[in-house]
């Protein structure tokens, strides 16, 4: 298995929530699908960068979107 491959719950631990949160989130449409391999939700490292940079970490009211992080227009 590639090394740096993260599963959904080492990436909550690293985000400092839950893999619950998570879960919620994409099934929300408020962050980008994680993808998958036979155990569950993958994650990349630079899929964490686009969750820090979304705020996930920090539980705010509103969630940016991944086009306002990556500065794209709507």
């Amino acid at each position: 298995m590639d090394s740096s491959v993260i599963h959904i719950g080492q990436c909550a631990k690293l985000l400092g929530v839950s893999p619950h949160y998570l879960r919620l989130l994409e099934y929300e449409g408020r962050i980008p699908p994680a993808r998958r391999d036979f155990n569950g939700k993958i994650y990349a490292p630079l899929d964490i960068a686009l969750l820090r940079s979304m705020d996930v970490d920090s539980r705010p009211r509103r969630i940016k979107s991944a086009e306002e992080v990556l500065g794209a227009t709507p």
